[in-house]
């Protein structure tokens, strides 16, 4: 028998793949995962193998055995984000209204496959982003190359196809000699009509339109353009540009099956309550979320609800935490649980509050269609409460452990509403959608073509969000994480397919020089989510997105130089590639 302590986003598939390498059947090897220090994806397949290595040497020399990377090592070997080539035809009216577009998408596998087929899934179900296309025609390949293989990387390959479709509307733009936010409003989704995308799902509850119209209004887009097209006009050294971008992000996996997931609350006799899933920690906020549904749930404090360590004892089969639906997924598990527990828990209630006590001689059945009626018992402050009586939580649960009424649970859960047929490519392949504005403004050293971020204004609509701390982080974190993998953190390679930025010296990520001076993030209220749990909606990949906006802005500042000639600009947009197109011009 094996345990394995892996740094892993899907401990089922570390359970399954250590097992193979071993020769066990599944159940003889269990994983536990831990917090993790950070994931993004990079830990959903690539963390496997070495806990595959560290349980041979395991189980062939009877000790226990660990294996660690240097980060050196790690960014050498572990996969990165897929690089992509795309390629476009694009059909468009004098207004600026899309007619078709033909688009193909070359994607760096790498040397092995790992998840390239259903991150080009997803890059080419984005290719539309926020906007309705009539007539599409969008293919896609992978391309086998000699280095690393290519992984998941937060957005998995939705960044590559929403930046396409931006970057066509701003190239738009400068062709008919229009500001690219008439463009990009013109060809938006509708909420009643021109609101079906290319695989034929409906967007449903689409508020993109007044992302839009808010982002505009706040963040005074139309002066400042005006003020910029000043500036750029008697500025020598220096110049400006400002671009607004959208997302539309399709919350689910793309493959059915892994939409589904489990929990086991245990409530003990003091009243608190541990509650497990196959949610991993990353720092994103999942087991805070968890903990926050089953407290809200029974009414308790958030101190009472402990959320275990992940398990593969406790939670099998369940799916990696990734796809920015681990919340969706694993807290809707949680509450389904606690739902099971509080439909025995009313009927104990209930009983107390008509007069009968509970005798262990009488003992108290459940009713398996029981139904409260009218007035609902209520579970607030610790109290279970009906209409003027109410009995503590910890009476409560006493009195249900003594009369044998079960106070633990497990429920699973999926997804529903999926119905995507690839035979066809058509169909509703996701829940719903995250979607976001944001407008970014920025300032180049026309000599050194280094960027300063000078203002960045974000508009997202979260529904009605479950932790407003947590999903604030996320959209600022997620979209400077989308800022960093568009402007500075580039990946050089020799000519034998190897790494040679593997360390901090070499492969810069933002610091806090590369901050907006100003930046203003704002949440549109929603309620209208009415299929998530408490009508929130996802938050972890969707503002990585919206990082095209600086990327897009640098174009757009490139174009005052090049008389509004299209630039061809290279992502990451580094100091020596803006430099080198300042040159061209």
């Amino acid at each position: 028998k094996l345990k394995v302590i892996s740094s892993s986003q899907h401990p089922t598939e570390t359970q399954h793949l250590v097992a193979e390498a071993v020769g066990l059947p599944f159940h003889q090897v269990v994983c536990e995962v831990k917090r993790m220090g950070g994931a993004f994806g990079g830990k959903e397949s690539q963390a496997a193998p070495f806990s595959a290595m560290a349980a041979l040497a395991a189980h062939k020399l009877k000790k226990p055995a660990r294996i660690i990377l240097s980060k050196d090592d790690d960014m050498k070997v572990t996969g990165k984000r897929h690089p992509f080539k795309n390629f476009y035809e694009v059909g468009f009216d004098n207004e600026g209204r899309i007619l078709s577009l033909k688009v193909n998408l070359y994607a760096v596998g790498g040397a092995y496959t790992d998840l390239s087929p259903s991150i080009l899934d997803r890059a080419m179900f984005h290719t539309d982003g926020a906007y309705f296309l009539e007539n599409a025609l969008i293919e896609a390949w992978v391309c086998k190359t000699n280095s690393h293989s290519n992984t998941a990387f937060r957005g998995f390959g939705g960044p590559q196809g929403t930046l396409t479709i931006e970057s066509i509307i701003e190239e738009m733009a400068l062709y008919l000699k229009k500001d690219a936010s008439e463009i990009r409003v013109l060809n938006c989704y509708g909420k009643s009509d021109r609101n079906v995308t290319p695989y034929g799902q409906v967007v449903e509850n689409n508020l993109l339109p007044e992302l839009f119209a808010n982002l505009l209004k706040s963040s005074d887009y139309l002066s400042r353009r005006k003020e910029i097209d000043q500036f750029n006009q008697v500025t020598k050294g220096q110049v400006r540009g400002l671009a607004i971008t959208a997302c539309k992000f399709g919350i689910s996996f793309t493959a059915r099956f892994l939409n589904q997931g489990n929990a086991m609350v245990n409530i003990h006799r003091d009243g608190t309550v541990q509650v497990s899933t196959g949610a991993t920690e990353m720092g994103q906020g999942v087991n805070v979320k968890i903990q926050q549904v089953v407290a809200q749930a029974f009414g308790l404090r958030m101190d009472q609800v402990e959320v275990m360590t992940t398990s593969t004892e406790k939670n099998a089969n369940t799916s990696p935490t990734a796809a920015s639906s681990g919340s969706d997924i694993n807290c809707s598990a949680a509450l389904l649980a606690c739902e099971k527990i509080i439909f025995r828990l009313k009927q104990v209630a209930k009983f107390y509050f008509s007069g009968m006590i509970l005798k262990t001689i009488e003992e108290f059945e459940i009713d398996p269609h029981f139904k409260e009626g009218s007035e609902p018992i209520v579970f607030r402050n610790n109290e279970a409460k009906f209409k003027d009586q109410s009995i503590s939580w910890f009476d409560l649960i006493q009195k249900a452990y003594l009369n044998r009424v079960s106070i633990s649970d497990y429920a699973h859960f999926k997804t529903t509403g999926l119905a995507f047929d690839r035979a066809t490519a058509h169909g509703k392949a996701f829940k719903y959608f995250t979607a976001g504005t944001a407008v970014s403004e920025v300032l180049l050293d026309t000599y050194t073509g280094e960027t300063k971020i000078l203002r960045c204004d974000l508009l997202m609509d979260l529904g009605r969000p479950m932790h407003y701390g947590i999903d604030m982080g996320q959209v600022t974190g997620g979209f400077i994480q989308g800022v960093g993998w568009l402007t500075t953190e580039k990946l050089y390679y020799n000519d034998k397919g190897s790494l040679i930025s593997h360390s901090p010296t070499t492969y810069k990520i933002p610091n806090i020089q590369d901050m907006p001076r100003e930046f203003k993030v704002d949440l549109l209220e929603n309620d209208l989510n009415t299929g998530n749990v408490h009508k929130s909606k996802a938050v972890g990949e969707p503002p990585l997105l919206l990082g095209a906006s600086v990327f897009l802005a640098i174009k757009n500042a490139l174009s005052y130089r090049t008389k509004n000639k299209n630039v061809e600009l290279s992502a990451p947009a580094t100091p020596e590639v803006i430099l080198m197109e300042l040159n061209r011009s």
